[in-house]
Formats: C-alpha cells, structure tokens, sequence
C-alpha cells in the first residue's frame, strides 16, 4: 500500500505549539487497521526545501521510533515536491493527503483526482470559489473522491450540539456566535505564506462548515465583514482579524453567526487556539468552551491549556501510548473508507468536496464584502 503526503510543514510534522496531525495520525491508523501486517506500506513525504531536508529527516525518525514495531512494516520516504506528478502517474498510489498553502490546493488535488487517486486535504478546500466549483466539476465527470479535513465535524462536543439541535429539545436554533483566535506570532513568525491567506479563509471556514455539519440544508443569505488592522497587517498586508455577520436561511428561518476571527492572541498565550461559542435557542442557550477543556498545565515557562480531545497521545487499558482525538478520526474514517473500497455515502456528515464548497461559496461573500466595504447578497451567485 502506497500512501503520498504532499507536504512536510507543521501540520504534518509538527509546530511550537505541538506535534503534527498526519504522520502520527497515518502511522497510527496502520496499527489500529493493522495493514502493515497483511502488505507492505510505504509511506512518502514531499518536501519543498532541500535545506530544511536534514531536519525534517530527523524528525520523521524520532516519529517512527515512537511506534514501536512498525518500523520493519512500514517504510517512509523522502522526495521533491517536483517528483508528485511522476508519482500520482504510477497509478499505485491508494491514497493522497496534501497539507500545503491553500494556493496550491487546487493544482494538487486536480493532479490527484485526475490519477484516480482519493484525496485527503487540509482545509479549506481551496479558498477560491471559481477554482472551487472547477475542482467539483472535474470531481464530478471523474467520480473522484475528496475529503476535506474539516476535523470538527468529529469533535464530541459539536456532535452533541447536533444531536440536541435535531432533537428540538431547545426549540429553533437563532444565534450560532463564535470567537475564535489563535496567536499573533503565527502569520508573522511561523508561517510563511501568510501574506496568501485572510484569516477568516485560513481558520474561520471551520466554523462557517460547522454551520453546514449541524444544518446540511441551510442557505446563505448575506455576509458583512469588517478587517481589523494591527501588528499582522504592518507586516504581511493581511488583516489581523475579521468581524463578520453571516445570515443564513434554515428551513424557512433565518440564522445568524456572528464570528470574531483573529490573530489576536499574545504570544504567551497557553494555547494555539481560543474557541468559543455561544448557540442562543428559543428555549435554551448552549455555552462551548472548545478551549479549555479541563487540562491546565502550570510549568516554568508559564500555563499551557491542553485539549485532549483534539489529537494527543493517550495510554490504553494495557498501558500502551497510542494517538488518539478527533484530529485523528478524520485520517482514520478517510483511510477505512479508501481501504474498504465501498462508495462514499453522501449523507452530510462527512466532509466531501460538495459538503465544502458550501463553505468556499460563504467565503467567497465574506470576501467581497471585506473588499467592497458592503454587505455580500448571496442571490446574486444563484
């Protein structure tokens, strides 16, 4: 079994505020599925830097290492970025996972589709409407599978907020608001392609998906936007933060999310992202802190807040360390479904290519709206 993940950045690898998601999540998945025992797995990382090659290397090491037993089973590898479309062209690989800017998004996964290849890919799914909608178009003529890694449709707290919502235990649902932030230091130090991405496209499409995960049917209506400029946009151009107003219809009923997203956060902030969430019902309201979720750590370096559920390693009943959380259900449930060869069910819940250019279509408004200054009537793309 040949797996390719485009890609070799901090979401694969790891950052300074953690390890990364999809080596450990792909290794891990190998034990659970226990493939590696029935064939040979070779797993193959792309890099773009030659540079940065020795490093990287090194980590990947320390990575496999920590699963023990599966380093004579599963063999990783390294190869230039350049060398993607010769591999995709082999017609051998079982699956692709690409974790890259939202710039080059499109012209990987249209590679991959084109090959026949199911796609894993970090979100959002493009961050451009039109090359969106041609993406869905050739996904469409080529019955092509792709899995947009919206991770919080798996968070159990999100899964319960479903639940309840179908439910009616609290009537019609009538405000969805949501902060999130992460910190400043990340467009201005750690990434280097910030100057490419907004914020609103870069983090807020989680919780615009989350609006399409709790109401598969909803439509948008309108979208208002107002940047907030700061030490983020004196350096890379791109807004610190962005207000926004989202207005969608529900079933004949109107909805509205208000989102604060931002790069806001100091840079001894505890952790990498403050979520929270407001969901305001006839009958009830509904407080989500998806930040603290009960695990405060004081050390010398100050406090960090840990988020269990998310992705992190855990010990089972025999006392062994695993990763596990809802970051890696997604690699989890994309895997099973690749391996099992069934088609895909189309039920909403799962994050697919027409699940997420719903969300490409409310960022686009989002977008103009940021630009013109107005609010963004949706119709006008119907």
């Amino acid at each position: 079994m040949n797996i390719l993940i485009i890609g070799s950045g901090s979401y694969v690898l790891s950052d300074p505020f953690g390890p990364g998601v999809v080596l450990r999540s792909v290794l891990q998945w190998t034990k659970d599925s226990r493939v590696a025992e029935q064939q040979a797995v070779t797993i193959t990382l792309t890099y773009q830097s030659e540079k940065k090659l020795p490093e990287k290397q090194s980590e990947v090491e320390a990575i496999i290492n920590y699963f023990n037993g599966i380093n004579d089973k599963v063999k990783v590898k390294f190869e230039a970025a350049s060398a993607v479309k010769n591999i995709l062209a082999a017609g051998d690989v079982a699956a692709c996972f690409i974790a890259v800017p939202d710039v080059h998004h499109a012209e990987y996964c249209k590679l991959a589709i084109e090959h026949g290849c199911p796609v894993w890919l970090v979100k959002p799914l493009t961050g451009n409407y039109g090359a969106a909608k041609d993406l869905s178009r050739i996904c469409g003529e080529l019955s092509g599978n792709v899995w947009v890694d919206y991770h919080k449709r798996f968070d159990p707290s999100n899964a319960y907020l479903k639940l309840k919502g179908q439910a009616g235990d609290y009537g019609r649902m009538l405000v969805y608001s949501v902060d999130y932030h992460q910190p400043y230091t990340l467009p201005t130090q750690v990434f280097d392609w910030t100057s490419d991405v907004d914020v609103f496209t870069y983090i807020g499409c989680h919780y615009v998906d989350q609006v399409f995960y709790l109401y598969p049917g909803a439509r948008p209506v309108s979208a208002s936007a107002y940047p907030v400029k700061g030490k983020v946009y004196e350096k890379t151009g791109q807004f610190d933060g962005v207000i926004a107003t989202l207005r969608f219809d529900v079933e004949g009923n109107e909805l509205l999310v208000p989102m604060n997203i931002g790069w806001f956060n100091p840079a001894g902030s505890p952790t990498k992202s403050l979520q929270v969430l407001k969901v305001q019902f006839e009958k009830g309201l509904v407080n989500l802190d998806q930040t603290r979720r009960g695990i405060e750590i004081w050390h010398e370096e100050g406090v960090s807040e840990i988020n269990p559920y998310f992705f992190g390693e855990a010990l089972d009943a025999m006392g062994n360390s695993y990763y596990t959380g809802y970051g890696y259900k997604s690699v989890q449930a994309f895997l099973d479904l690749v391996q099992s060869g069934q088609k895909w069910p189309s039920s909403g819940i799962l994050p697919t290519l027409e699940e997420a250019l719903k969300t490409e279509k409310v960022l686009f408004g989002v977008q103009e709206a940021l630009k013109t200054g107005k609010e963004f009537d949706y119709r006008t793309l119907d």
